[in-house]
C-alpha cells in the first residue's frame, strides 16, 4: 500500500471522527483486522482439533468458520473445536471470516492431517474412577498421578473433564492431555467449610494452612484479599496509603490512619526517591496517625524506603479486616477469618485455600507433553535436568503467590537490593533445562513472574501472559535469565514491572510480541529491561510492538524513566530493530551508560516511533564514548536526545521518512493467535509529520 492511499483512507476517518463528534478523545471505528491467524493442526484419528484466530476492531465483531470453504452451522465464536475427527478429514482446510459495520476479514486457511489412532498406547482419568481399575475408557483410573506414573514413553494419559486436586510428578515421555477438549482443572487448592460466626458478617472456621506468606483464598475463580488497609481488590491498580510530612525511614505519618493499633501489621511499600521495587517490612509501634516500621534494611535508601509521597497499605492483622472479600489467617490457632462477597454466611459458597504449590513436577523429566489442562493456584516446575518437555494450550491462572520481600542472608543491610530477585527463579511456569518449549497458552495472575526461563535453548512462543508481577520487584512477564532461548509472538500486558527482563543476554531472540502496560507501579524502567553491565552477544530485540507504559497512579518521582525499551547501566552489544514503538511516557528508547565509562556499541536501526509527545524519544545518556553505538534509519518524528554524552553516537537517516520499520508495513502477525490476544496495533507517521490519532495496520 502507498503512503498516499493510506492519507486517503486516514482522511476518510478523520472525517467520519467529525461525523461521531470526537475531539480530544478520539472514538476509532475499525473494520476487522487479524493480528493472528489460524494455525494448521495435526491430530490423531478420533481426537479433536481447536482452530483460533486474533482479531481487532469496533464492536460487535462477528465470526463464521469455514470447512473447505463452506460455512460450518453454528462455528461463530473466536475459536472453533471440531467433532471427533475421522481420518477421510485429513487435508480439510479450516478458514474464518469476521465481519462488523466497517466491513469483513477473511483468514488465511488452516490445514488439518489426521494420523492413525493409537488405542494401544491409551490409559483414561475420571474422577468418577478408581486407582484400583485398569485405566481403560469404561474403568479409568481416579487420579491423573496413577496414570502418569503407571504408563511408560510413547503413552498418553487422557483426562476425562472435572476437578483434580493433586501434584503430579509423571515418568517421562508421556503425554498427558484432556479428552477431547472436556475442561480439565488441576487445581492447588482445597475446599475449606465447617464455618461459625465471629462477629457481624465475618465468619472463622479452624484449617491447616502455611504459616509463610503463600496463602490464598478463592471463592469460585475468583482470589479473595487477605484483610488490608486501605481496603482494595484490584491487585495491578492499587489503592494506596499516602505518607505525609514527618515521614522517615523509620515511621510513617499518614493522618488517614485508622485508629487502631497497627503493631505487628506488614506493610507493603512503593516510596523512596528513585522506587524502581516495592518493599515490605513490619509495624513495630502505632500511635494515632503514625507507625514505626522496620523495613527489613536501610541499604535501599533513599532510594526505596519512606519518604514523604510515598505509597503504602497495610495487612496481616486481624483488625484490618473490615470488608467483604476479606480474610485473615492466624496461624497459631489455625484459625480462618473471613468475610465472604455480599456478607454472607460462606457456608453456601465454593470456598477454597491454597495448599499445594505445583500442579505438574518435571524436575528429571524429558520428553513429557502436557496439553489442553487448566491449572489453579499452582504452577508447573523443572530443573536443571529437565528437557525437551512440551506445554500446549495451558491456561494457568494464580501461579505463585507471595507477599514478602525479604533481603538476603547476604545482604544484611539491603544495600546490594537483594529484593529485587526475590522469586526471580522460582515462579510462574519455571523453564529450566534444555529444549522444554511453552506455547498456545495463557498466563494469567503471578505475584512474581509469569514464565521464568533459566534454562538454555527454549521456546516461550504464542502465548498470552498478563496480570503478573504484582508483588512489584523485579519479576516480569518473562524473566529471561537462561540463554540462547526463542521469546516469540507472545502479547504481554499489565505488568508490576517489566514485561521481559534481561538477565541472560547471549543468543535471544525475543520477536513478534505485543507487550504494553508494563511498569503499573514502578519507576526508572521499561517493558523490556536489561539492566547493568550485561555485554549481550547474538541478542536481538525485533518486530515488536512494544507500547503504553503508563503508570497506574501519578505523582511519584513521574520523571525518572517509563520506557519501552531501557538498556541501562552500560549494559550494551543489543540488537534493537524493526520494532514499532509508542505512547511510552518517557522515551521509547533509552541507552543509559554508567560510571565506569565502557565501550558501548548498541545497534539500534530501523525502527518506528510514531510518537510525537516531547518525552516520546531515542535517547542516548551518560555515555562517555558512543561512537561505536549505531542509530540508524529510524522512523522517528521528534530528533534524537543525548545529554552527557562526550562522543556523540553514530546517528544518521533517522527522519519521519526514513525506512524505519519497514518489514513490519505489510500487517504482521504480533502477539499470540487466540481469543484475547488482538492489540488495535500502532498508529502512523505521515510523511508531514502527522501522527495518526488511530491504528493504522498498514504504515
Amino acid at each position: 500500500m502507498t503512503r498516499s492511499s493510506i492519507f486517503l483512507g486516514l482522511a476518510l476517518l478523520l472525517t467520519m471522527f467529525l461525523f461521531v463528534g470526537c475531539a480530544s478523545d478520539i472514538v476509532c471505528h475499525l473494520p476487522p483486522s487479524i493480528s493472528g491467524q489460524p494455525s494448521s493442526q495435526k491430530v490423531s484419528a478420533g481426537d479433536s482439533a481447536e482452530f483460533t484466530v486474533a482479531v481487532s476492531g469496533s464492536a460487535p465483531l462477528m465470526y463464521q468458520w469455514l470447512r473447505n470453504g463452506l460455512p460450518i452451522a453454528g462455528a461463530t465464536q473466536a475459536s472453533y473445536s471440531t467433532r471427533t475427527i475421522s481420518p477421510d478429514e485429513s487435508g480439510s482446510s479450516f478458514s474464518v471470516t469476521i465481519s462488523n459495520a466497517l466491513g469483513s476479514v477473511t483468514s488465511r486457511s488452516a490445514s488439518l492431517t489426521v494420523g492413525p489412532a493409537d488405542t494401544q498406547k491409551v490409559r483414561f482419568v475420571a474422577t468418577s474412577g478408581s486407582d484400583a481399575g485398569p485405566g481403560s475408557s469404561d474403568q479409568p483410573y481416579r487420579t491423573i498421578q496413577k496414570c502418569a506414573s503407571t504408563v511408560s514413553e510413547g503413552w498418553t494419559c487422557e483426562v476425562r473433564g472435572g476437578t483434580y486436586r493433586e501434584t503430579v510428578v509423571p515418568n517421562s515421555g508421556i503425554t498427558i492431555t484432556s479428552y477431547n477438549f472436556e475442561p480439565v482443572v488441576i487445581d492447588g487448592s482445597d475446599p475449606v467449610t465447617g464455618w461459625i460466626r465471629f462477629r457481624g458478617s465475618i465468619y472463622k472456621t479452624n484449617v491447616h494452612l502455611a504459616e509463610d506468606d503463600t496463602n490464598q483464598l478463592f471463592v469460585g475463580s475468583e482470589m479473595m484479599t487477605e484483610a488490608r488497609w486501605p481496603n482494595g481488590n484490584d491487585l495491578l491498580n492499587v489503592n494506596w496509603g499516602l505518607e505525609e510530612s514527618g515521614t522517615t525511614p523509620y515511621q510513617i505519618v499518614d493522618s488517614a490512619l485508622p485508629p487502631v493499633d497497627w503493631t505487628g501489621a506488614k506493610i507493603h511499600l512503593w516510596s523512596g526517591s528513585d522506587p524502581f521495587s516495592n518493599e515490605t517490612g513490619i509495624v513495630t509501634a502505632s500511635t494515632e496517625g503514625r507507625i514505626s516500621v522496620d523495613m527489613g534494611q536501610t541499604g535501599t535508601c533513599p532510594y526505596i524506603c519512606p519518604a514523604k509521597g510515598g505509597f503504602y497499605f497495610l495487612f496481616g492483622v486481624l483488625s484490618a479486616l473490615d470488608a467483604d472479600r476479606e480474610w485473615f489467617y492466624d496461624p497459631g490457632s489455625s484459625t480462618l477469618y473471613f468475610q465472604a462477597p455480599g456478607g454472607v454466611d460462606p457456608t453456601g459458597l465454593e470456598v477454597r485455600a491454597k495448599q499445594r504449590q505445583y500442579a505438574f513436577d518435571l524436575r528429571g523429566k524429558s520428553g513429557v507433553t502436557i496439553r489442553s489442562l487448566n491449572i489453579m493456584s499452582s504452577t508447573i516446575i523443572t530443573d536443571e535436568s529437565s528437557s525437551n518437555n512440551t506445554l500446549d494450550r495451558i491456561n494457568a491462572q494464580y501461579l505463585s503467590h507471595f507477599t514478602a520481600l525479604p533481603r538476603s542472608t547476604s545482604d544484611p543491610g539491603g544495600g546490594s537490593f537483594s529484593i529485587l530477585n526475590v522469586h526471580l527463579e522460582d515462579s510462574g511456569i519455571i523453564l529450566k533445562g534444555i529444549g522444554n518449549i511453552l506455547e498456545n497458552s495463557t498466563i494469567d495472575y503471578s505475584a512474581g513472574a509469569g514464565v521464568t526461563v533459566v534454562g538454555n535453548g527454549n521456546v516461550v512462543q504464542n502465548n498470552l501472559i498478563q496480570d503478573v508481577d504484582y508483588i512489584g520487584n523485579y519479576n516480569s512477564g518473562i524473566n529471561l535469565i537462561g540463554n540462547g532461548n526463542m521469546i516469540r509472538h507472545n502479547t504481554i500486558r499489565r505488568t508490576g514491572r517489566q514485561s521481559i527482563l534481561f538477565t541472560g543476554v547471549t543468543n535471544q531472540d525475543v520477536g513478534y510480541n505485543d507487550i504494553s502496560n508494563a511498569m503499573l507501579f514502578s519507576r526508572d524502567g521499561a517493558a523490556i529491561y536489561a539492566c547493568c553491565s550485561q555485554i549481550a552477544s547474538g541478542t536481538r530485540i525485533h518486530h515488536n510492538w512494544i507500547h503504553d507504559t503508563q503508570p497506574s497512579i501519578k505523582g511519584l518521582v513521574d520523571y525518572e524513566p517509563l520506557s519501552g525499551i531501557y538498556i541501562d547501566n552500560g549494559s550494551d552489544g543489543f540488537n534493537i530493530d524493526q520494532n514499532v514503538i509508542w505512547q511510552n511516557k518517557r522515551f521509547n528508547i533509552l541507552i543509559n551508560g554508567s560510571s565506569n565509562n565502557g565501550p558501548n556499541t548498541n545497534n539500534i536501526h530501523n525502527n518506528t516511533v510514531p510518537d510525537n509527545s516531547s518525552e516520546g524519544t531515542i535517547s542516548v545518556r551518560n555515555i562517555h564514548d558512543c561512537s561505536a553505538t549505531q542509530i540508524v534509519n529510524n522512523r522517528v518524528v521528534s530528533k534524537i536526545k543525548g545529554e552527557n554524552t562526550d562522543t556523540a553516537c553514530a546517528e544518521s537517516g533517522n527522519t519521519r521518512t526514513a525506512p524505519g520499520a519497514d518489514e513490519m508495513s505489510n500487517s504482521p502477525e504480533v502477539g499470540c493467535n487466540f481469543s484475547g490476544c488482538s492489540s488495535d496495533g500502532p498508529p502512523a507517521i505521515l510523511d508531514s509529520g502527522y501522527i495518526t490519532p488511530c491504528p493504522v495496520r498498514d504504515f
